[in-house]
């Protein structure tokens, strides 16, 4: 995948996450979107969702006047668990995507 779509898909991300916490943590859009791309194999596209939401927890920790670091932390962790799952289930992803999982885990609390 080229630099120009990835950095696209990356914006969509952030979007529908944005629509995530605009319906109170009940829509699944981001996560959706999450497992989508996990399916077509563009493993890089649901990393960056990850590593912005773990930006946003973060951000979110510091100052949440709308109360959605919970909803957030959720959706992050069933994302992660996405990828997790997908590190397991496709041995060619292996070995990198599992360490991008723990990482991110380790980071985000």
């Amino acid at each position: 995948m080229d630099d120009e779509r990835r950095a696209k898909l990356a914006e969509k991300g952030r979007s529908l996450y944005g629509k995530f916490c605009g319906t109170g943590g009940r829509g699944i859009c981001a996560e959706s979107f999450a497992v989508y791309h996990l399916g077509r194999g563009e493993d890089a596209v649901v990393e960056d969702l990850v590593r912005f939401l773990d930006a946003e927890v973060q951000r979110l920790c510091e100052s949440d006047p709308q109360a959605r670091l919970d909803a957030t932390r959720g959706l992050a962790l069933r994302i992660r668990s996405h990828l997790a799952e997908t590190a397991d289930d496709r041995p060619h992803a292996g070995p990198a995507l599992r360490a991008f999982v723990l990482e991110s885990s380790s980071d985000s609390h």
